[in-house]
């Protein structure tokens, strides 16, 4: 088709000048080159000119009433009536190609509305597609952000003490903020912005320290643009600190907070319940009251300093103690006065004893301890400091001042026995031996 609207209109005129010079010329002719005016409508049924089409057929229309005026057979019926039936034809024509070009048109309009709704609906479709990746992509980044998570709680799960969970959490920090200053610590805040999150207890995020209005600008240093900072919360009071920071303002998102927030909910229960375990295992170790340990941890400890004196052939030495008429007490000042005595025993034993030696309730009033590397003479030494310590303690119970006093049996690793059982028995043989030597003093031989 020709895109040219000058050429597309001059054609049309060519044909009906050159036609109409044609039928002046010869105009006898007039019947045979007449019919040929409907290759302009023809022509004009390629294109929307429909101005241009009426015009034209006005005046082939005038032009077939006009010309055969000049022919000499003009006179006859028979000639006027075949010029009658070509210009009729010439309209009948125009007609079937006008409404020819209207059924075209009605389908491209068709054709184009039915293109423009799928056009819609691709877009629709595109549209929805696009949706559809956007949430598979974030989908796919929760599932890797959980899925990490998970196995950072794991990770931290699998610490055996709070030093290694900090480690780890340093670790896992650092690993999710590659392009940032990181630092984990406890204990008390280092500056303005920590103190911030500790009297608040609520994680601080400053997106940009030059519009920051919380801050004096003064407090940030050059490579403090933004900052996050997370409490270390252990049992409700603020432990620690987790803080990142970057030279880079805007470079921390509240998505970024929660990262750390979570970091840090993790390691919090994971030190709580550490933190859970030591208290749960050290009352399984324990005496409740006196805060020596049990019986049973003695007799671990007791097997175990046996082996290593064997080892190492160094001697050990073992204290039976037990507190000379502790009965007295309990019926006369009552339990709680009992319970007094008891503690302020334990306490004088474990303040007087090394941190290698070990000191237990043995059971009731009766304690033991355990003096490592330590030979009989030297323990018998201890025994009587302790023996006076305890003699010269007061204690005030419904107004009446009154001391106590304790009897001491001394046993010796490997001298006075090889095994456990005996040598707890040579210890309480001479404790009993000092009861009945009349108490308050410590026996050794």
């Amino acid at each position: 088709m020709i895109n040219n609207k000058a050429l597309k209109i001059s054609i049309p005129f060519a044909i009906f000048l050159a036609l109409s010079v044609l039928l002046f010329k010869y105009s006898s002719y007039f019947l045979w080159i007449f019919p040929a005016y409907g290759l302009i409508f023809i022509w004009f049924s390629f294109y929307n000119e429909r101005e241009l089409e009426f015009l034209l057929l006005f005046l082939c229309t005038a032009m077939g009433f006009i010309i055969p005026k000049l022919s000499t057979f003009a006179e006859t019926i028979e000639f006027s009536a075949f010029i009658f039936v070509e210009i009729f034809m010439l309209w009948i024509l125009f007609y079937i190609l006008h409404k020819i070009a209207a059924i075209k048109n009605d389908g491209f309009k068709k054709m184009t509305a039915e293109i423009s709704s799928n056009l819609s609906k691709r877009k629709n479709i595109e549209d929805e597609v696009k949706r559809y990746e956007s949430h598979q992509a974030a989908l796919l980044h929760r599932i890797k952000f959980q899925s990490e998570l998970s196995s950072s709680i794991q990770y931290i799960s699998s610490s055996s003490n709070i030093e290694e969970i900090r480690e780890k959490l340093g670790e896992l920090v650092r690993k999710y903020f590659t392009d940032a200053a990181t630092l984990v610590h406890s204990g008390i805040p280092s500056d303005v912005f920590e103190k911030w999150v500790f009297d608040r207890k609520t994680p601080l995020l400053i997106k940009d320290s030059s519009s920051e209005k919380r801050f004096s600008f003064g407090n940030f240093s050059e490579e403090e643009k933004s900052i996050v900072i997370t409490p270390l919360n252990l049992f409700g009071a603020v432990a620690g600190f987790i803080r990142i920071s970057s030279d880079k303002p805007q470079r921390f998102k509240n998505d970024d907070l929660r990262v750390l927030e979570i970091i840090a909910s993790i390691c919090a229960v994971s030190m709580e319940n550490i933190r859970l375990f030591e208290q749960v295992e050290e009352l399984a170790v324990k005496d409740g009251l006196t805060q020596l340990y049990t019986h049973r941890a003695f007799e671990g400890r007791l097997q175990e300093e046996i082996l290593r004196s064997a080892r190492g052939k160094t001697p050990f030495s073992f204290l039976m103690i037990d507190i000379d008429h502790f009965k007295k007490y309990n019926d006369t000042y009552g339990h709680q006065a009992g319970d007094s005595v008891l503690k302020t025993v334990a306490g004088i034993l474990k303040d007087n004893i090394r941190e290698v030696d070990f000191a237990a309730r043995y059971g009731g009033e009766e304690f033991a301890i355990i003096l490592t590397g330590i030979g009989k003479q030297d323990a018998a030494n201890l025994a009587e400091h302790l023996r006076v310590t305890l003699e010269a303690a007061r204690f005030n119970f419904a107004g009446t001042s009154t001391g106590v006093t304790a009897s001491f049996g001394v046993s010796q690793f490997p001298a006075d026995a090889t095994i456990e059982s005996q040598l707890i028995r040579v210890a309480d043989e001479r404790l009993y031996r000092a009861k009945d030597g009349g108490r308050n003093m410590v026996v050794y031989e």
